[in-house]
């Protein structure tokens, strides 16, 4: 699963004082792409994949003479002289599902690789570095037989497959679980893209540093759990949750002695929390079961700030072990 690491505004109109002296003018699209990929190293065979609004002929051809690789789907009408089947003739019933096509190329020493390919739809893929042979196959439903089956599935398909939630993840996620389901202002929308792509990353990257530790992937938060937990973090950390000065309001007065639903348990707070040092103070409430999970014991000593229940007496100090 891949991250973003740079990214441009989209601003209609290019700056042509950012293009540097040997790049060539190949269009907006792919000249966002030629200025990204200014940090990719040269002549080591890296590999860069994009879907279809940036694929092109000449910016893959470009890409190849600088020694970088290159995949991704691609319009038909973007490869000029190159007779790949019709779409609306290869999704007719007499073509099987998993059937594809490929066309290959040479020119002034890089090679291309098309090939049409039908799924639920066709799908057209260009590559310099893979090609649709050596095939394998992928488990698919037929709605008719209402059974699994297997089709072909081309190389260049598979190495696609295999990067894609890279290339389209921080395109899909931000829709997914956005910071809220009112449509922004304009002026406020970039800036709200922005926190949501601050966030993405951050999940990604802790998904990372874990299951490089080990730590299995089931017990790692989900985006929505980690948004929830950054939240509170954000809102609770360094900050005192003490009485308010003044005589108390009728309202305050009426949530005071409102009965409160029971909960299923004390959720514990983030570490960020836990250890901010902020008015964590030791407070007599009812006795409940310590919240450490070696202790089996109930204790009256909760946390003032935290709110779950902690031993605290001359054999367990679990309210300073907590806090650590």
């Amino acid at each position: 699963m891949g991250y973003a690491y740079r990214f441009e505004v989209y601003s209609v109109q290019e700056d042509k004082r950012d293009r540097q002296a040997d790049e060539p003018d190949l269009g907006v699209t792919s000249n966002v792409v030629l200025r990204l990929a200014r940090v990719v190293p040269r002549m080591v065979n890296h590999i860069i994949f994009f879907d279809n609004f940036y694929t092109s002929l000449p910016l893959m051809f470009h890409l190849a003479k600088q020694g970088i690789h290159s995949l991704g789907s691609v319009q038909q009408n973007r490869l000029p002289n190159c007779r790949l089947p019709d779409k609306k003739e290869y999704m007719k019933a007499n073509v099987s599902r998993g059937a594809y096509q490929e066309k290959i190329t040479h020119y002034d020493g890089v090679d291309f690789s098309a090939t049409a390919w039908k799924d639920n739809k066709v799908v057209t893929l260009l590559s310099t570095y893979v090609g649709a042979e050596p095939a394998t196959t992928v488990g698919r439903y037929d709605k008719k037989t209402k059974q699994n089956i297997d089709i072909p599935c081309p190389k260049i398909v598979e190495e696609y497959n295999i990067t894609h939630g890279g290339s389209g993840l921080d395109g899909q996620l931000p829709g997914t679980l956005s910071h809220t389901h009112k449509e922004p202002k304009m002026v406020h929308a970039p800036l709200f893209h922005l926190l949501d792509l601050a966030v993405i990353n951050s999940w990604v990257l802790l998904k990372k540093n874990c299951t490089a530790k080990g730590i299995p992937e089931k017990q790692l938060p989900n985006l929505g759990e980690f948004r929830n937990i950054l939240a509170d973090a954000l809102c609770n950390v360094g900050t005192s949750n003490g009485a308010k000065r003044g005589r108390p309001t009728n309202v305050d007065l009426e949530r005071e002695h409102a009965k409160k639903p029971k909960s299923p348990g004390h959720p514990v707070p983030c570490k960020d929390i836990r250890t901010d040092g902020v008015e964590h103070w030791p407070i007599f409430s009812n006795r409940l079961r310590c919240k450490i999970p070696q202790c089996k014991g109930t204790t009256q000593w909760a946390c003032s700030k935290c709110n779950v229940p902690l031993c605290l007496n001359s054999r367990n100090n679990y309210f300073r072990d907590f806090h650590k």
